[in-house]
């Protein structure tokens, strides 16, 4: 009765998939980096997204910054 026997039963393989198969899919969906070929317009755009997202995020840093000034002064 060892970990042999439970990997093969078919409960297993239903619940979380047969592990050789999705090593090799894993292994196979992994694009090769290639330095040379960078994609200058998705660069730019996730620099644009998280340029948006930082400046909705600024009221909130501003509410919160106050309680950890208050934070570190008692230490």
């Amino acid at each position: 009765m060892g970990n042999e026997s439970h990997r093969d039963d078919r409960f297993s393989r239903m619940m979380f998939g047969d592990r050789r198969q999705s090593i090799r899919e894993n292994h196979h969906s992994v694009p090769e980096s290639n330095p040379s070929s960078l994609d200058i317009e998705s660069i730019l755009e996730n620099i644009s997204k998280l340029r948006d997202s930082s400046q909705n995020l600024k009221p909130l840093f501003q509410m919160v910054y106050p309680f950890v000034q208050g934070f570190l002064k008692k230490k």
